[in-house]
């Protein structure tokens, strides 16, 4: 059976509820990834007898039908469209000796859409201003859903401006575009931090966005009988109380710095100071410094004191991952994201939609087999590394960037020329030791060796994204919550069950009505719209049961500015 017939089939057996002929229909290991059309969730349901139950409880209510399967007859593998009760989804599937090896359902717009007037109160309230609000803002806005962005920065994009001088963006530009308005034909493959911060500040004017600037979330209070928050903000200096029914952190990726506190770290008489704070080498000319780390910002921090002559040494306290760029860009995101990939036909919508078929069992596979390869070309690369004192890793299970990513984002360094440095020593390296203790111009490691140091840099990561729900909520729903990202692998920092898909990520939380976004560009475009359509969902229901669009005690506010 090829895939059109096997579509065909499949809308039949999904009319008629029939789980057992719609599982038999898949490989006994067969996948089906479905982004909301039929569960309304994120979820990728592994092997028949959990494909039977899925399909058992939801093919019928879905009213899935009119596939047109979009590649030749004969084909085994492709793209397809499809309508729902809900509105039209997109998918992809691939078949083996006739049944299906993995199926990915999404959906894509809604047959209705709420179309809200500007003086309406946010229906959602978006706390952060980085891509990942400002594309999740976009799509609230395609939806007719009101919603209002907040961001503490005086202007959109300073963010990304307040970030070290020489931060440029380890992601080729066909890679990151956002939602709506792509990046031009003349952009920067790798975009400077300053000209990111610039085309996001154009982005929310372009648009029309709904952002406050120079307002930050205070607390937030979850109100049961109501169904809807009180959100305290503080804009310009004035605070103001709103009534969202949805809240969405889109603080970034992690929670707060994680700055390590060692015995004798009072003493040290030079500046010590988080990656995150640190703002250029020049401050730094000369001197002596040393870089607690070994991944990305710390190779990027140290590869710019040596851009000043300073003398930085980065201790390295676990095993890294270290690719260098060119294969990233080439043999990890080139196939679906590069030049050569829009030449064959794969737009940045066909290829979002490849990457998110690929069920993570099949990826962490995949990936074996493409780091296995990679190591094997690179060995000079890695054994220079080694030779240097550097301690290396591909994650645990061999299975590279890609699923070390996906579940700690962190470990890894994408080489944009720090490697090099290490090679050669203008980055000192220490590696195999802990660190003891601090003294008044030193960091001594636990081997008794003391490193001079006139600054000391922690590049130690930040904490988990659920930082934010202590904080700023409480401690007892974000124990409720649990953490952000990671998918079950059962590695070191992503302990099991297995999940499958990224924990709490663009779906409700434990907690009703809260929401977490967060990651790459990439990222921010691609669930932006999941994200967007199930609240446009919530807020449908909401209007309908009302017979008019939702307001709140704030609908005074004037939005905008």
């Amino acid at each position: 059976m090829n895939a059109a017939n096997w579509l065909s089939s499949f809308a039949v057996d999904a009319s008629n509820g029939d789980g057992v002929a719609i599982a038999n229909a898949f490989l006994p290991d067969g996948f089906w990834r479905d982004y909301l059309p039929f569960g309304w969730t994120l979820q990728t349901l592994e092997g028949r007898d959990a494909i039977q139950a899925f399909a058992d409880e939801r093919a019928q209510a879905t009213s899935f039908q009119n596939p047109v399967f979009e590649g030749r007859s004969d084909d085994a593998e492709g793209f397809f469209r499809f309508e729902t009760r809900h509105g039209p989804g997109r998918g992809h599937i691939r078949m083996d000796d006739g049944l299906c090896k993995t199926l990915f359902t999404m959906l894509d717009g809604l047959h209705e859409t709420s179309f809200a007037k500007q003086s309406d109160a946010p229906f959602v309230l978006v706390a952060g201003g980085g891509q990942g609000g400002l594309a999740l803002g976009a799509q609230l806005q395609d939806l007719g859903v009101p919603y209002l962005i907040i961001d503490k920065y005086p202007r959109v994009g300073d963010q990304w401006r307040s970030r070290y001088e020489s931060l440029v963006l380890h992601d080729p530009v066909w890679y990151d575009h956002m939602p709506f308005k792509p990046f031009p034909d003349d952009w920067p493959v790798f975009t400077p931090k300053d000209q990111m911060g610039d085309w996001l500040e154009d982005y929310a004017q372009e648009l029309g966005l709904n952002v406050w600037t120079n307002t930050e979330l205070k607390d937030a209070r979850f109100d049961e009988s109501t169904g809807m928050w009180a959100a305290d903000v503080v804009r310009n200096g004035q605070r103001t109380t709103l009534n969202p029914t949805h809240l969405v952190m889109a603080l970034g990726l992690s929670g707060f710095p994680n700055v390590p506190t060692f015995r004798g770290s009072d003493t040290f008489e030079g500046p010590q100071m988080h990656s995150s704070a640190y703002k250029g080498g020049a401050a730094f000319a000369g001197q002596d410094v040393v870089v607690v780390g070994a991944n990305n910002s710390a190779h990027d921090i140290a590869s710019d004191l040596v851009r000043f002559d300073a003398r930085p040494v980065m201790v390295q306290r676990s095993s890294t991952l270290v690719v260098d760029q060119m294969d990233y860009c080439e043999r990890l995101l080139g196939p679906l994201y590069s030049e050569a990939a829009i030449q064959r036909g794969i737009t940045t919508d066909k290829a979002d939609i490849l990457q998110a078929s690929m069920p993570l069992r099949l990826l962490e596979s995949a990936h074996r087999k493409l780091w296995d390869g990679i190591r094997e070309d690179r060995k000079d690369y890695y054994g220079r590394l080694n030779t240097a004192g550097f301690s290396l890793d591909f994650a645990e299970d061999g299975t590279g960037l890609g699923m070390k990513y996906r579940r700690t984002a962190s470990g890894y360094y994408i080489d944009v020329g720090g490697a090099a440095m290490v090679m050669d020593g203008r980055i000192g390296i220490r590696s195999g030791h802990g660190i003891g203790h601090v003294s008044e111009r030193a960091l001594h490691l636990e081997n008794a060796e003391a490193l001079k140091a006139d600054a000391i840099v922690y590049a130690t990561g930040y904490g988990d994204m659920t930082d934010w729900v202590a904080a700023l909520i409480d401690a007892d729903t974000a124990a409720r919550v649990g953490p952000c990202w990671g998918y079950g692998s059962g590695t070191k920092g992503d302990p099991g069950p297995w999940i499958g898909e990224l924990r709490n990520m663009w779906v409700e939380t434990a907690q009703r009505g809260l929401w977490f976004t967060g990651g790459n560009l990439s990222q921010a475009r691609y669930f932006s719209r999941l994200l967007a359509l199930q609240l446009a969902k919530r807020h449908r229901a909401r209007t309908s049961s009302t017979g008019r669009s939702h307001l709140s005690p704030a609908a005074h506010v004037e939005w905008g500015g």
